[in-house]
Formats: C-alpha cells, sequence, structure tokens
C-alpha cells in the first residue's frame, strides 16, 4: 500500500508541478519566482513537502525576486530571441551580437541553476545573491555542471524542439534542486567544520524536536500510526 501511496503522491506531484511550471513560462514574468517556488518546496522530503510550500517560498523572497526576476529576464530571455532570430534568419547574423548573446546566456543559465538555492536557503540581498550565486559552484564542480548542462538542454529544446520542453518541467527543477542543495550542504558544512553527515543529522534531529526537546506532536502521530 505504502509504494502504491507514493507513486500517488510522485503523479500528482509531477501533473500540478509541470502545469504551474507550464503556465508560469508562458506568461514569462512569473517563470523565475515559481521556479525559486518550486526549488523552495523540492527542499522537503516527498513525505513533508506540500504544494502550499512554493507560494509560500515566494511570498517569503518577493524583495529579492524582484530584482532577481529582472536579471534573469534580461540575461536570458533577450539572448534565446537573439539567438533563435539568428538560427531563422542566417543571411542576418551579426556574430558579435551573437558571441555576446551566447555569453550573456550561458551566465544566465549559471544562475538559474544556483541562485534559487541561495534564496531559498538564505537571507541575501541582490549583490550577495550574485556573490554566492558563483560559489554555489564550487560546491562540487562535478553538480555544478550537470545542472547547468540540463538547463541548456532545455534551452536547446526551447531552440529546436520547443513541444518537448513540456516534459522537462518536473524532473529538469527536481534533480536540478537536488545538486545544488548538496553544494549548500557542502559549502555550509566547510564554513562550520564539520561533516556533511553531521550537519543533516543535526538538522533531522532539530526537525524531530521542538524548542524544548520534546518529540513534536507530527512525529508522535506518526509513531502511533506506525505502533
Amino acid at each position: 500500500m505504502k509504494g502504491f501511496r507514493l507513486f500517488g503522491d510522485y503523479a500528482l506531484e509531477f501533473l500540478v508541478v509541470t502545469l504551474l511550471v507550464a503556465v508560469s513560462a508562458l506568461s514569462v514574468i512569473f517563470f523565475v519566482p515559481v521556479i525559486v517556488g518550486v526549488t523552495g518546496y523540492f527542499s522537503n522530503g516527498i513525505d513533508a513537502r506540500r504544494f502550499k510550500d512554493i507560494f509560500t517560498t515566494i511570498g517569503k523572497n518577493w524583495t529579492i525576486l524582484i530584482f532577481y526576476t529582472l536579471f534573469q529576464l534580461i540575461i536570458i530571455v533577450f539572448p534565446i530571441l537573439n539567438i533563435y532570430f539568428f538560427n531563422t534568419h542566417p543571411d542576418n547574423v551579426n556574430y558579435f551580437v551573437l558571441a555576446v548573446s551566447v555569453v550573456a546566456l550561458l551566465v544566465g543559465i549559471i544562475y538559474l541553476a544556483t541562485a534559487p538555492t541561495v534564496i531559498v536557503n538564505m537571507n541575501v540581498k541582490f549583490r550577495q545573491l550574485i556573490y554566492n550565486g558563483i560559489m554555489m559552484i564550487f560546491g562540487s564542480l562535478w553538480r555544478s555542471l550537470l545542472a547547468v548542462l540540463l538547463i541548456a538542454g532545455v534551452v536547446l529544446l526551447i531552440l529546436y524542439y520547443p513541444y518537448v520542453v513540456i516534459l522537462t518541467l518536473y524532473a529538469v527543477p527536481l534533480l536540478i534542486s537536488r545538486l545544488m542543495n548538496e553544494n549548500f550542504y557542502y559549502l555550509k558544512a566547510k564554513a562550520l567544520n564539520t561533516s556533511v553527515f553531521e550537519l543533516k543529522r543535526k538538522e533531522n534531529k532539530d526537525d524531530y524536536l521542538d524548542e524544548k526537546g520534546a518529540v513534536k506532536r507530527e512525529e508522535r502521530e506518526k509513531e502511533n500510526e506506525q505502533d
């Protein structure tokens, strides 16, 4: 029964997240806030996360999201439009503009991979977001590269096979959230001079106990259900 329930949870999650990201992408301006909200949602385990976490994350970070959204719209949307135009109008190619567009798009992809995790886990201003977004890469170069390649793959689909993109709107944010969350844990553990294992163990313990050291009510109810 647990397996069927878990399958149902993932199936419903796939439909809701895909629909939400697709609608936000069509609106363009709401895409970045929704991606940050989805990142906050995926930061919890399947048994703990609720769809309201998406909107709670957006609401808590609306100030930084204004600046981050404008930044991403400029550095991603316009380069994509330029590249698409040059691909469909080869006689009008301006190689300087094309090169600048490719570089800007690469920078935008990096921040689209790293910045949402920074926003979800840290209280930062825009300048700090730009700095920490780059530092996030060094949590693990191979995880960062994989995250960038996933987003780059989606961008290529947008340019050449846009109708296939709908199939990536759940899996790619989920995978990138997992990858960048591990990077964040690594950097946080390094700053605190501890291990990732110990850091996660302490956080799990804090989630299990309330401020008085007693087992939280939800955990007691779960234990009673298991008994």
